[in-house]
């Protein structure tokens, strides 16, 4: 990393870390999401920096001729980070009103942030982009791929902004870390819970002929579907094959509960757009005030570095860089 590159990290990081965001007129959810970010704030840095370098040089541009997207960009950081290093046009897109309102003010506070602020999901951005011709050539989104709830349309309507898109994305649903796995299907299990119960009574309210068993059944049979795709397959009494003993969603909003997928999913998907998947290691947050903590996590990311294929299952996220073949 150059030298400029880290003083707009520490600059930004420090200005950022300052603000008292529980005096800012924003959504207690923000404020929690922004209290949790803070503490590994530069951190996180890091990783967007990651990000916005590897999808930055893959497409062969210089940075100030590249136009952004950042999606599902929730604080509004990453695109804060992109301007200050001078992408030539940033696009913040949030599917969350609260998140949106959260970066405006934010940019209004500090003087920097995104060109462009929109809220909605991809067809709002594909909208967007064709209505003001408006060409990106590089989207990153960081914690967002593994709550999209049909992937499939996702990735048509950021094909059809631009065919040659750069996309970049970081999950921490991993399929290779065990460790990471086994919290994240115990989150799972939890969730499942209370969207079993949601989709029983969803069921149970519309389709009211059936017994208490088929009710249940069908509840089982729709785990991972919204309400509309609900009805639509208890009326055809054609549901998809569960392939995932964990994976749930939301019914009421499609949000995925930390998604686990095999890597064979994305490049399935991946193909159907002539696109490839390039999978990349995470590392572990060094900044750490406990020193034996912060030394275990240097072991850490030097043993992800050296092992080769073996690091992915003691990196904590990885990365899923989509890019034409």
């Amino acid at each position: 990393m150059e030298e400029n590159t880290r003083q707009i990290i520490r600059k930004l990081t420090a200005q950022l870390q300052q603000i008292n965001y529980e005096q800012l007129p924003i959504s207690d959810y923000n404020k929690r999401y922004i209290s949790n970010l803070k503490p590994a704030l530069s951190y996180y840095m890091q990783i967007y920096i990651t990000c916005l370098q590897q999808g930055s040089q893959a497409t062969g541009l210089p940075v100030t001729e590249i136009n952004l997207i950042d999606y599902g960009g929730g604080s509004g950081f990453l695109s804060m980070l992109a301007k200050q290093i001078g992408f030539r046009k940033v696009i913040y897109i949030d599917l969350n009103p609260s998140s949106v309102e959260t970066i405006q003010l934010l940019k209004e506070k500090t003087g920097i942030g995104p060109d462009v602020i929109l809220q909605g999901d991809s067809d709002t951005l594909a909208s967007w982009c064709k209505e003001q011709n408006f060409i990106p050539q590089l989207l990153v989104a960081t914690d967002l791929i593994e709550h999209v709830y049909n992937l499939s349309t996702f990735f048509s309507d950021l094909f059809s902004i631009n065919s040659n898109m750069q996309w970049v994305f970081t999950t921490a649903s991993t399929p290779y870390n065990p460790y990471v796995k086994w919290k994240l299907h115990r989150l799972m299990t939890a969730c499942e819970k209370e969207y079993y119960a949601l989709r029983y009574q969803y069921i149970q309210k519309h389709f009211p002929a059936l017994s208490d068993n088929e009710t249940a059944t069908a509840a089982q049979k729709t785990r991972g579907l919204i309400y509309s795709d609900i009805q639509q397959a208890v009326e055809s009494n054609t549901y998809p094959p569960l392939t995932d003993a964990f994976n749930t969603c939301d019914p009421h909003t499609g949000n995925w509960t930390e998604r686990i997928l095999p890597m064979q999913n994305y490049r399935t998907l991946a193909h159907a757009h002539q696109y490839k998947v390039l999978v990349k290691k995470g590392f572990y947050n060094t900044e750490r005030p406990n020193l034996i903590f912060k030394q275990l996590c240097k072991w850490l990311n030097k043993g992800i570095r050296l092992t080769g294929k073996m690091g992915f299952w003691l990196a904590p996220f990885i990365i899923l860089h989509f890019q034409k073949k």
